[in-house]
């Protein structure tokens, strides 16, 4: 295998703002304690009077209800110093993006520790930005509601007087419900501003952007990130993923194709019927191994390599494909250098769908397959939280990332009994239903997989090993020694 030690990645900080997890650090607690996070809409967000049926045959509604919601948010402009209206304006996504970062920043310990932001970057994977823009779509379109209602015929029978005043107060309904568009509320919608706030607010001056690879953009924020590193194109990364896209529209569309789950999320446990959405945010600053030893960083995980792979021609655009998958797994493990037999714990995608979990297992058992029956504990976080979409990989990577900071394998919720179409015992893997002390592994380095696969196709897998300090040098010098 080939010297990978000089692209070693360190996670130096994390934040997090997720369902019943303000921070990184209650959302790890959560994890220990089993909490489940999955409650049904809150009245604030869309009326389940308006918009519920059980029935998936009926149009335009939802058969489900539930979802893995952030509550209670109150974004702080003061700590920003930005003024009031221009916050009022922004997505909460955005909101939830600055707050985030700022926190990872405060974990790493800046301003008190330098920062060189000049070579600062920020890659968010984010999918639809957030709800504000459909919503500001609605009042810009009000006139083709309008003259749809002028055709009808029961409407035209009206006095003109009648016509008109109703004409006008429905428009100002719909004007009051939805804010007007500004020079700050037009930036405030956009995806692509998430990252470009973020940089802005914290005055980073690395480049910034989006990744959108649908559930595994998260993933592809950090391949990005890892890339631009290893290149010394900048010296540090905020990266990771922010999904604040729980409207209706999202609901109702992935209920058509029968994809949500209305009874429960149970990623790899019997009775597992669809996914349960889910929102939040999860970031982390990365810099190069090198770099966070020289400077005494407080380093919770190591990246060792990342992967990435499209499913190519299949049954269908959002039938899972396990070739991909695969692809996916190996090149990660591949460009880690590393031999995923020695891997014992897969932080695994999980939807939660009838066929995406046997799949799932069966491609990781392809390139987990020369492990021990038994020797790879597997969950997945969908199990506390839901599916958080574009941020599902941040989520996933977090609680991974804990588990190797603290040495406790994470138990998954709902998969007591298994999903019977899996036969566990033919595999290297084992549910964890119980947190538990994570053993080394004949001396071998804690390591871990993490799977984040999207709608449409694409699949990232990244490999996480325990910091162990100085022990890729050690790794670079016997690569040294062997050259001679």
């Amino acid at each position: 295998m080939e010297n990978t030690a000089d692209r070693a990645i360190a996670i130096v900080a994390v934040g997090a703002l997720l369902p019943d997890a303000p921070s990184a650090a209650v959302f790890w607690q959560n994890v220990l304690n089993k909490r489940y996070s999955i409650s049904e809409t809150p009245a604030n967000r869309w009326s389940i009077a308006h918009y519920y049926d059980p029935d998936p045959k009926v149009p335009d509604k939802t058969y489900s209800k539930i979802g893995g919601w952030v509550r209670d948010f109150q974004f702080d402009w003061k700590r920003f110093r930005l003024p009031p209206k221009v916050a009022g304006s922004m997505d909460e996504g955005q909101q939830w993006a600055v707050t985030v970062a700022a926190d990872v920043l405060a974990d790493y310990g800046y301003p008190q520790r330098p920062l060189d932001t000049e070579r600062t970057a920020t890659i968010i994977g984010t999918a639809m930005g957030g709800e504000l823009h459909y919503q500001s779509n609605t009042r810009i379109v009000f006139p083709e509601y309008a003259n749809a209602l002028t055709s009808v015929a029961e409407f035209q029978a009206l006095p003109v007087a009648t016509r008109q005043a109703i004409l006008a107060n429905w428009h100002g309904q719909i004007d009051a419900l939805i804010p007007p568009i500004t020079e700050d509320s037009m930036p405030g919608e956009l995806p692509n501003i998430v990252s470009g706030r973020v940089a802005n607010m914290l005055n980073l001056r690395g480049p910034n952007f989006i990744t959108d690879a649908a559930c595994a953009s998260s993933f592809a924020a950090v391949e990005a990130a890892v890339e631009m590193l290893t290149e010394y194109k900048v010296d540090a990364v905020i990266a990771g993923g922010v999904d604040r896209n729980m409207g209706i529209g999202s609901f109702v569309k992935f209920c058509k194709i029968g994809a949500l789950s209305a009874t429960g999320t149970r990623p790899f446990g019997d009775g597992a019927d669809g996914f349960v959405m889910g929102e939040g945010a999860g970031l982390f600053l990365l810099k190069r191994l090198e770099d966070a030893e020289r400077d005494g960083d407080t380093i919770y995980a190591v990246i060792r390599g990342v992967g990435g792979a499209s499913d190519g021609k299949g049954k269908g655009i959002t039938a899972p494909n396990p070739v991909g998958q695969q692809l996916a797994i190996a090149r990660a493990w591949e460009n880690a250098g590393l031999d995923p037999a020695t891997a014992t714990m897969v932080e695994a995608h999980g939807t939660s769908t009838r066929v995406g979990d046997v799949v799932e297992v069966e491609s990781l058992a392809t390139i987990f397959g020369e492990a021990k029956r038994g020797s790879i504990g597997l969950g997945s976080a969908k199990s506390n939280i839901g599916h958080l979409k574009a941020g599902a990989g941040a989520a996933g990577m977090l609680k991974a990332t804990m588990a190797l900071h603290h040495k406790i394998l994470p138990p998954t919720l709902n998969a007591n009994p298994a999903n019977p179409n899996i036969n566990f015992s033919q595999t290297p893997f084992t549910l964890l239903h119980e947190a538990r002390h994570w053993e080394k592994n004949n001396g071998t380095p804690r390591r871990c997989g993490v799977s984040a696969y999207g709608f449409g196709g694409t699949n990232f897998h990244i490999v996480l090993e325990e910091h162990v300090p100085g022990m890729l040098a050690q790794e670079r010098k016997q690569f040294a020694v062997g050259d001679k």
